[in-house]
């Protein structure tokens, strides 16, 4: 296993779910309302990077500790599984954030349903890179 290419998929994929989470949010505020108060781009890029980036690590380490290769990537895939439904949970018990914009302040009951996809978002392309980049 090497880890270069490990880094590269958790660089990569990181990169990817960003560039997926602004496209889903430009998108959104053209359609319903601007969420842009609560969901800026250094938080995303933060959030996509920084998940994908400690899931490689998390990655490297199951694959040296579990030799074989199809338990470690189901145990690693449940993981990376939990994680965001984890944070479904974690958002949907959050009190409501105050918008100054008055537009997203009487939208602010559609603003969970704004975030919650995009915590799926680096997982997802986690998996969809994985099969172009690590070789098993």
């Amino acid at each position: 296993m090497d880890f270069k290419k490990v880094f590269t998929l958790g660089l990569i994929s990181g990169l990817f779910a960003f560039v997926i989470c602004v496209v889903y949010t430009q998108a959104y505020y053209s359609i319903l309302v601007d969420f842009s108060e609560g969901a800026e781009v250094s938080i995303m890029l933060s959030y996509c990077t920084g998940g994908t980036m400690a899931g490689c690590f998390l990655y490297f380490a199951i694959r040296k500790i579990i030799k074989n290769a199809a338990i470690a990537n189901f145990i690693f895939n449940m993981i990376v599984s939990a994680i965001p439904l984890t944070l479904v949970f974690m958002v949907l018990a959050q009190n409501d954030i105050e918008f100054i914009n008055e537009n997203a302040s009487f939208m602010v009951d559609y603003y969970k349903g704004f975030i919650l996809p995009m915590l799926f978002l680096p997982s997802l392309s986690w998996m969809t890179f994985k099969p172009l980049l690590i070789k098993e």
